[in-house]
């Protein structure tokens, strides 16, 4: 009679413990005293019986559906082992059951006489009571923390949890900086209603703020953010819907909250979606003197023909603003030629740009001769594997969770492939193609098409500026470059602080605007 041997653990600790050894010992035990052959056991390392579809379960349904291995018997230590729900432990039974096999507690007396099914069910609804129990207690236990104003999850976006020697979470989560900070300006400045979301994520992201996989927040992230009380000092019980006072320092005041919620309540309302207009280039993108809210641009009636104004359209704005074109777009060219680089500026320029490029060509080589040789290694500890197997030096369960830990470092490697040289060299090209336009930005921006404008103006100042107020905008990577270049200190390193991935896409873009 040929049986396979199943053993569970649900948490990380017993993995570590004997718990999985005592199982197994004592199934073998049952094994050899009842003269059975054991042809596989199958061992299931910190996953819970809540749910069926665990990973060396599911392999175990597709061994035994094989006829060629001639399994009889499952023996299990207990029948908690198998499953923690009725429902499962009978469907898994009945699956079982298709290919003559049964299930055997070695600890349990469990048969087809009809008081060992009858212990069997016992035993079973006893499992799933007391995973129900342990469920409502682990509840209770988030609900106790929540009450005493403690987040019982991962702490959000902004706060970090303070690391403490055991598992559970007994102090209040704590601001991270500078995420915490660079999110509390952004709250401030999208409850003015002057922002999209694009446009505060942009400027957030200027700044530095980064996901922690080095990604910008994208517009739904955003939104959970503005969207969650948690920021205010509040936790609500997703439970009863009740909220509680937490003791973690609030990011923002109740107010605020309020302010973002009546912006994102407007929804496209707040910027109204306008058609491109060769008159207005700076529509939405030029901001009020008063409320910082965008201005529109229309006709307004004189007494013989219509004239265009930028205004704002800020009801409740006191002191609105009201701006001829011509003025406005004076002080945009005014603005691009200051800054505008002269050539001797302008090869110091190509010459950060090509030799940062460099470095990061040289970077690139040593992160792939890296990631090659470690391929390399890892398919050679495979190959190894593969043999010890072959020669019965290591166990199948051995086999395969090493198996499986060489097949997740491969795949990291091949995600953490670095860019081709493609980027490197398209920036070089790219920086070389818009010397012309760089010298002259005034010239340049007033030439283009009004689509093109817009590109231009978003890549300058990412999220426009206040009439005005335009010295004090805060400038993309390129123009932060270009108006930092004239500096005199010799240990003047101009990437400082920016990515070069981030100022190498915007140069990209740049070139791209000036293609013909």
């Amino acid at each position: 009679m040929n049986a396979v041997i199943y053993c569970r653990v649900s948490s990380k600790e017993q993995v570590d413990g004997t718990s999985l050894e005592s199982q197994e010992l004592a199934c073998k035990e049952y094994a050899a005293h009842n003269k059975i052959n054991v042809v596989r056991v199958f061992i299931e390392r910190g996953e819970s019986a809540k749910y069926a579809d665990r990973t060396q379960l599911l392999e175990l349904m597709a061994f035994c559906s094989k006829r060629e291995h001639g399994i009889d018997l499952l023996l299990v230590w207990k029948v908690d082992r198998l499953a923690r729900n009725v429902g499962d432990h009978f469907n898994i039974k009945a699956g079982l059951l298709k290919y003559n096999i049964r299930v055997v507690s070695v600890t349990e007396p469990i048969d087809n006489k009809p008081e060992g099914k009858l212990l069997e069910t016992i035993l079973a609804g006893f499992a799933q009571f007391d995973n129900d129990v342990r469920a409502t207690r682990t509840v209770q236990g988030m609900r106790r923390k929540i009450q005493e104003g403690i987040f019982p999850w991962k702490a959000p976006f902004g706060y970090r949890t303070v690391r403490q020697s055991g598992d559970k979470k007994t102090e209040p989560d704590e601001p991270h900086q500078p995420a915490f900070s660079l999110l509390q300006q952004g709250w401030n400045e999208y409850a003015t209603g002057a922002y999209t979301k694009v446009q505060i994520i942009d400027l957030m992201t200027s700044r530095g703020l980064l996901t922690a996989s080095g990604k910008k927040l994208s517009k739904q992230s955003l939104d959970n953010i503005f969207r969650d009380p948690f920021y205010t000092g509040t936790i609500r019980d997703p439970w009863s819907g009740e909220e509680y006072r937490g003791r973690h320092l609030p990011m923002v005041s109740r107010e605020t909250f309020a302010g973002v919620q009546q912006v994102i309540g407007r929804g496209k309302h707040s910027v109204p979606h306008l058609s491109l207009c060769p008159d207005f280039p700076l529509r939405t993108f030029l901001r009020c003197m008063c409320c910082e809210h965008p201005l529109s641009g229309s006709m307004s009636r004189g007494r013989s023909k219509k004239y265009p104004y930028y205004h704002c359209f800020n009801r409740v704005c006191d002191n609105p603003t009201y701006c001829p074109p011509v003025k406005a777009h004076d002080e945009f060219i005014s603005f691009l030629n200051k800054i505008s680089p002269n050539l001797r500026s302008m090869e110091r320029i190509k010459m950060w740009v090509s030799k940062m490029a460099k470095e990061q060509h040289g970077l690139m080589r040593t992160l792939s001769e890296k990631r090659t040789l470690g391929i390399k290694r890892l398919k050679e500890q495979q190959q190894q594997l593969i043999r010890m197997k072959m020669e019965q030096l290591i166990t199948d369960e051995e086999f395969v969770a090493q198996r499986s830990v060489l097949d997740g470092q491969l795949a990291n490697l091949g995600r953490q492939e670095p860019d081709n040289d493609e980027k490197v060299e398209s920036t070089i090209e790219g920086i070389q193609s818009i010397c012309q336009p760089l010298m002259k930005l005034g010239e340049s921006w007033a030439g283009l098409p009004i689509k093109k404008q817009r590109g231009f103006q978003q890549l300058a100042l990412p999220a426009g500026y206040v009439f005005g107020q335009i010295g004090t905008a805060q400038k993309g990577r390129l123009f932060s470059l270009i108006s930092r270049v004239d500096t005199r200190e010799s240990s003047w390193v101009p990437l400082e602080g920016l990515s070069w991935n981030q100022l190498a896409e915007e140069i990209i873009a740049f070139s791209a605007i000036f293609e013909k």
